[in-house]
């Protein structure tokens, strides 16, 4: 009985203590790409290269030349190994600065400047990625200021007089 409290609690611990996704893959790259005619989408990985298929809300807004601007627009996740999203619509042509906000687990911000030119014209695909630190794609709340007690060490405490508990009185009924 003891080893299977003994097993439990470990459970329970590495549970209590795994890391958010984001630490566990060290971070993210988030790469605005855009066609050169108006299509624009991004691809998301983990900076160890898994693609961030975890569902993450990702808006678009876009201001370009002109005073010409789109609405927060939220891409559409696509599902494949790279972790695309995409842009339901095309920017006219001109110069925008495109700006991207992650939610968690990513949690980031990133922006490219990119250009769309007309059907006829000769088109410039753009590609420009950005790191999202694991501290900025943390889900978990900072620590309290100041340290002392929290939440998951109330818990770790509770489970080990309650196991204390039952292995005495598991203990008192084999004497």
């Amino acid at each position: 009985m003891a080893a299977r409290i003994g097993t439990f609690l470990a459970a329970v611990v590495l549970l209590l203590l795994v890391a958010t996704p984001a630490e566990a893959h060290g971070g993210a790259s988030v790469t605005i790409h855009s066609d050169g005619h108006g299509s624009v989408w991004i691809t998301a990985q983990w900076q160890d290269g898994h693609a961030i298929s975890e569902p993450t809300t990702v808006t678009m807004t876009a201001t370009g030349d002109a005073s010409a601007s789109v609405a927060p627009s939220v891409l559409r996740q696509t599902g494949d190994e790279r972790g695309t999203q995409t842009y339901s619509g095309t920017l006219d042509p001109g110069t925008w600065r495109v700006a991207i906000d992650l939610a968690a687990p990513v949690n980031g911000h990133c922006q490219a400047v990119v250009q769309s030119a007309a059907p006829s014209a000769t088109a410039s695909p753009t590609e420009v990625a950005c790191l999202i630190p694991a501290t900025a794609s943390s889900t978990e709340p900072s620590p309290p200021p100041g340290g002392g007690l929290t939440p998951l060490w109330f818990t770790l405490g509770g489970l080990a007089v309650a196991a204390a508990v039952v292995v005495a009185l598991r203990h008192r009924r084999r004497g």
